[in-house]
């Protein structure tokens, strides 16, 4: 039986996908937030959706 090979895979490399994955996640939320009528928190700084200070 073969063993498989892992990539070898940076620190930064994971840092940047984990980036890309929060804000892909991110608008999807925001997506749904407004198809259901919902306002979108400001959830890493001011929404549209929230009356400025």
């Amino acid at each position: 039986m073969t063993r498989a090979v892992l990539p070898r895979i940076s620190i930064a490399e994971i840092c940047w996908f984990m980036l890309h994955d929060t804000i892909h996640h991110r608008g999807q939320l925001s997506v749904y937030l407004r198809a259901m009528g919902a306002k979108v928190p400001s959830i890493y700084g001011p929404s549209a959706d929230e009356p400025w200070m």
